[in-house]
């Protein structure tokens, strides 16, 4: 007598680990089908909130603001990247420097097409590359596409600019702009706290520090997050004008944490458990659809504080700017601003007025305009405590966070209970179609096995990008093709090494690499970037499923295991 329990089953008898075994599997792929299913919904539903941070720049015909510079006053051009920029990295500096009337500071891009900021927010640039003049200081905010060929432009300007004797400072993650010049290599360095994990991988030439506002290192200066910006700003002014007119500064934009003399020490902030909110309103909440008004003379941090937090970091909003008449208007200190439409429109949930000159009146009171300016305090204040009162109070904790910001106090619900609702019901789903599909396909073993075989390569493929990706970064840095082409690569090695572990032989593992890299290879003359991306990956996985079609009778047997791991009863998969 043996002591391996037995189970007898419609005349069969499994032995108790088999039973156990097989419910352990099934409870993971109910469990897996959940996880998959919620995270389909959520990557679905984030790419159309994600476009929305920022929109896709609009061909217009804009006449060039009559900007105008000073022989006295030195001059600040703030950078716009041509696909969008961060509107705190820049409006909340500008105003600063513009405010203290010690500078003439001006936004220059490549053209003088208009420039999404943040959440839609439409500026025109004053000046271009080829006609601004002198630039004593040039302020690089976080821009878009970073490492295409499309900024390669503002790369050879910043290079050109500060040879000639400008001097630099960036604004949170605009250091990795800055980097990719050239001009930070052995320096001292700061940037955005969640920027930082990227680019210390991607410049590890240099020295990258945390825990502090900014690094004045001589002719360039790196501020940390967003926000930090202002204590950049308030730097410059301190060095070339004194601590009092830096305070005087402070004063006008209603910043209450100036630190005079060096740079104040913040929190070296690192991702935490709360912090999964941002990923919960990305995937899971209904975005309000807002129109933002703007009016004439309002104040460049009271529109970045609207047009920030509100999108980026938050997802819970969808804005855009309109204006009385759907003209462009003015702001406190001259930039161009283009409205997207009239107010007065319908089909919006809220009207948001910004500015503290708004809230004292002047606005149609049939609009139902909700003014976020009424106190007399830093404007982020104002949108950090609406957001937490129609959201949640997380969302607006951790929207404070992304800013490198403190704010005061916050009330609202405790917990984003909608999102999470809504997670729980697309992983119920999930489970619950496993289940059903599970007992649909018992009863068609080889269809069964079909796509067990391809589900397992498609998680080795994703293994495979996601181990190997790492390795290629020096080498396809800022180059589109390359990138794809390593990443092609990347997916058919993982692949090709589960495919062994599975007991394939050479002839198939051949066969399914080469049909996974041939489309990269043979796009990569004709199309480049996010289009060979596109394509590429799509052609790649019709291919797939083809040759595991094609060959039906090798792929609809049961997987096992090659020669080293599977047990002595189980024969490898052979060729059909």
């Amino acid at each position: 007598m043996t002591g391996t329990m037995t189970f007898g089953t419609g005349g069969m008898t499994r032995p108790a680990g088999t039973i156990v075994g097989m419910r352990i599997r099934r409870t993971l792929a109910v469990l897996f089908a959940g996880l998959f299913s919620a995270t389909a919904v959520g990557v679905i539903h984030a790419r159309g909130v994600v476009d929305a941070v920022y929109p896709a720049p609009r061909s217009l015909s804009v006449p060039a603001p009559a900007a105008t510079t000073s022989g006295t006053r030195p001059t600040v051009a703030v950078l716009l990247g041509a696909a969008g920029a961060n509107a705190a990295d820049v409006l909340a500096p500008y105003e600063t420097l513009a405010a203290s009337g010690r500078y003439t500071v001006l936004t220059v891009a490549e053209s003088h097409d208009p420039v999404p900021l943040t959440g839609g927010l439409e500026v025109v640039p004053d000046r271009t590359f080829a006609d601004l003049g002198r630039a004593d200081w040039i302020v690089v905010p976080a821009v878009q596409q970073t490492d295409t060929p499309r900024l390669r432009p503002a790369v050879d300007w910043l290079q050109r600019r500060y040879a000639d004797g400008s001097k630099i400072m960036s604004v949170c993650a605009g250091a990795g702009l800055l980097a990719r010049t050239g001009l930070l290599t052995g320096r001292p360095a700061t940037s955005h706290w969640l920027a930082q994990y990227g680019l210390e991988r991607e410049y590890p030439e240099v020295r990258w520090q945390r825990g502090t506002r900014y690094v004045d290192d001589g002719r360039i200066v790196t501020t940390a997050g967003v926000l930090s910006g202002v204590d950049g700003a308030l730097r410059i002014l301190e060095r070339e004008h004194g601590a009092e007119v830096a305070r005087q500064a402070a004063a006008a934009v209603r910043w209450t944490a100036y630190h005079p003399g060096g740079p104040a020490p913040i929190d070296a902030a690192h991702p935490g458990p709360a912090d999964t909110v941002a990923l919960l309103n990305l995937g899971f909440r209904r975005q309000v659809h807002a129109a933002v008004l703007l009016t004439p003379q309002v104040g460049e941090i009271e529109l970045a504080s609207v047009f920030r937090t509100y999108t980026e970091m938050s997802y819970t909003a969808r804005l855009t700017p309109v204006s009385a008449d759907g003209g462009p208007i003015r702001s406190r200190h001259g930039l161009t601003f283009l409205a997207r439409a009239a107010a007065g429109g319908a089909g919006y949930d809220r009207l948001i007025v910004p500015g503290h000159q708004a809230a004292a009146g002047g606005v149609d009171p049939a609009w139902h305009p909700v003014y976020v300016h009424q106190r007399d305090e830093f404007p982020f204040e104002g949108t950090l405590r609406d957001l937490a009162a129609t959201t949640d109070v997380p969302t607006a904790h951790w929207v404070a966070k992304s800013l490198e910001y403190r704010p005061g106090e916050l009330s609202g619900t405790a917990f984003p209970w909608w999102p999470a609702l809504l997670l729980t019901l697309a992983a119920l789903a999930g489970g619950i179609g496993c289940v059903l599909l599970r007992a649909g396909l018992a009863r068609r073993p080889r269809l069964r096995h079909w796509l067990r075989h391809l589900v397992e390569m498609l998680i080795a493929m994703v293994a495979g990008m996601v181990l190997l990706g790492p390795l290629w970064g020096g080498l396809t840095h800022g180059r589109p093709v390359a990138m794809a082409l390593a990443m092609g690569f990347d997916m058919a090695l993982g692949m090709a090494a589960w495919m062994a572990v599975r007991g394939h032989d050479r002839r198939m593992i051949g066969e399914m690499a080469l049909v996974m890299v041939a489309p990269f290879v043979l796009l990569a003359p004709f199309v480049s970037g996010a289009a060979l991306m596109t394509a590429g990956h799509t052609l790649m996985l019709v291919a797939m499923v083809a040759l595991m079609l094609v060959r039906w009778r090798h792929y609809s047997q049961a997987p096992t295991w090659s020669p080293v791991f599977r047990r002595r009863t189980e024969q490898p998969v052979t060729s059909g």
